[in-house]
């Protein structure tokens, strides 16, 4: 097995096309074939099957991925690390709609200004995914809004305190009892069901027995408070996305009454690894300048 083999195999995972892959790597396809065939052949598993004439990975390929990323990601940084060149590189960023919009853009811009030869690959999902993505080594840092995170693998910094609010249109009552008493306010406007905000909030409707009677499902902080502008329904988001819309009047906040909602923070996340990335660690220090700030 070596970095070639894998990056084939990688890279055939991506395209699901031996020809693709010949065609970006710039091999013959019989080479693809051949390097495949004896990577399984040491592995003494299958690697891929046909279904319906697509290819497919395999159980046993799938549970080696993280593996497989992690052995690409430490040939690269030894290749930097020979090269006696830290500032040179691709650093993989995950970060949620939440973070990106009210913040880390402003990194990352700083970031490239200083470092223009550093490539950034930047991944924008739900925090849970970037986790996900964090732990099968496809991304180097991910960042995440949730209470607390709790992973013996991986390297936890806590950046900020955020607030959750329950926001709506002015025009709307002012406690969450009230506003549920109104059929057009008694719809819970929010974006996917793994979204770690949106988890809390259910399961505070959950612990005090409270009824929504209509939930709309958005993929868009722009888009939810669209929605509430237009004075429909309400919606739990971190205060940082919607303080301009509170400062300026357009929105306001609701009292919970039941209880306080949960405490959330902002966390960069990386992976314990036995070595140190040096990409990593000049992003994060950008990252603790502006938090500072």
């Amino acid at each position: 097995m070596n970095i070639k083999q894998l990056t084939i195999l990688k890279t055939l995972l991506a395209t699901r096309s031996y020809t693709d892959t010949a065609r970006t790597l710039n091999y013959t396809q019989s080479n693809i074939s051949q390097q495949i065939q004896q990577l399984e052949t040491e592995l003494q598993n299958n690697l891929f099957t046909h279904k319906n004439k697509q290819l497919v990975p395999t159980d046993f390929l799938i549970q080696l991925l993280p593996l497989i990323n992690n052995y690409i990601a430490t040939h690269e940084e030894i290749l930097n690390i020979s090269n006696q060149n830290v500032n040179k590189g691709t650093l993989k960023i995950a970060a949620p709609e939440s973070i990106m919009t009210t913040g880390l853009s402003d990194v990352i811009k700083s970031f490239i200004a200083k470092y223009p030869e550093i490539e950034l690959d930047i991944f924008n999902n739900s925090c849970s995914h970037n986790q996900n993505l964090l732990m099968n080594s496809e991304v180097d840092i991910a960042f995440v809004v949730n209470e607390k995170i709790s992973n013996k693998y991986i390297h936890t910094r806590k950046l900020s305190t955020e607030q959750l609010v329950l926001v709506a249109h002015p025009e709307a009552p002012d406690t969450l009892p009230e506003l549920l008493h109104h059929t057009i306010y008694n719809h819970f406007v929010i974006n996917e069901r793994d979204s770690t905000y949106r988890v809390a909030f259910e399961s505070f409707i959950d612990s005090h027995n409270i009824e929504i009677k209509k939930t709309t499902e958005l993929w868009s902080i722009h888009t939810i408070k669209t929605f509430l502008l237009d004075n429909i329904g309400f919606s739990v988001l971190p205060y940082r996305t919607v303080a301009t819309e509170l400062q300026n009047q357009q929105l306001k906040i609701i009292s919970p009454v039941y209880s306080e909602l949960p405490s959330f923070y902002t966390f960069a996340l990386t992976k314990k690894m036995g070595w140190d990335n040096p990409l990593i660690k000049l992003f994060l220090q950008e990252m603790n300048l502006f938090t500072k700030n």
